[in-house]
Order: C-alpha cells, then structure tokens, then sequence
C-alpha cells in the first residue's frame, strides 16, 4: 500500500459513513414527513370534494322540488360527472336558454287553448243558429231522436252561452 492512501481502519471513512448515514436517515424522514403532509392533504381534498358532492345533490333536489311546487315542466339535469369541463357559466347560459324556450313554449301552448276555446265556441254558435233558423222557418228538424235530441242539446248550450257575460 501506498503512504497517501487511507487504510480501511482509519477514522475519517467511518466518519464520512456515519455522516452518510444520518443524511439517509434526514432524507427518509423528511421524505416520511412529506408523504404524511401529503396523505394529510389528500384526506382534506377528498373530504371537501365530498362535502360538494353532497351540496350539490342536495342543490338538485331543491331544484327539482321548486319546480315540481311552481308546476313547471322538469328541468334537464346534468349527471355528475358527465360534464365535459365546461365553466359554471356555460352550464348556466345553457339552462336560461332552455328555461326561455320552455316558457315561450308554455305561451304557445296557452294561445292555442284559447284559440281553441274560441272556435269551439263559434261553432257551437253557428251550429246553434242554423238549427234555430231551421226551427224558426219550420223546416222538420232531423226525424231521428237522437238527431232532435242532438239538435235541443245544442240550441240549450248555444243559448246558455249568450246569457253569460263575458
């Protein structure tokens, strides 16, 4: 061996190694601190996506609930989970549109119920009048019964009609 080379039993190496080792032992426990912190992290993550989770189904049936109080038609409801990311917002403008067109379809529908009531109304009263008139210029009414029958049962609608103000 040469003079300038440590020899195996020398203290400087064992030293190095002890200093070695408790730099191990420092990286494993902070590497064990860090992963508790992180688990720790995680635990909270998990427990607040939760608790949203939750919120929003109970957000849901809320909506659900009011609309079938206000007796409107349901409202679309996305399924957790199957949104394609899309902000808040675009959900929201979504659902206003939809909203929108629901109630200009409710305003359609109401509009055709009254033009409905109305010609069925019209018709009854013309139906009644010529019925009348028939009656008044003493033609025969239809010889069948039911066809007499048919004829009283308009006239009484059509004149009950008149006497009840609008």
């Amino acid at each position: 061996m040469t003079p300038d080379q440590p020899t195996p039993s020398s203290p400087e190496p064992a030293r190095s190694l002890d200093a070695l080792m408790h730099e191990r032992d420092q990286a494993q426990a902070s590497a064990k601190r860090w992963r508790r912190l992180y688990e720790v992290e995680a635990q909270q993550r998990q427990k607040e996506s939760d608790e949203a989770e939750q919120t929003i189904q109970g957000l849901r049936a809320e909506v659900q609930r009011l609309c079938q109080f206000s007796g409107s038609a349901p409202m679309l409801m996305l399924s957790p989970g199957k949104s394609k990311g899309g902000s808040s917002g675009h959900s929201q403008s979504q659902m206003a549109d939809l909203m929108a067109e629901r109630d200009q379809l409710l305003q359609a529908l109401e509009q055709e119920k009254q033009s409905h009531e109305k010609t069925k109304q019209n018709l009854i009263s013309a139906l009644g009048d010529a019925l009348g008139a028939q009656r008044r210029k003493s033609l025969a009414l239809p010889s069948s019964r039911a066809g007499a029958r048919a004829g009283a049962i308009i006239l009484k609608d059509r004149d009950g009609r008149r006497s009840k103000p609008d």
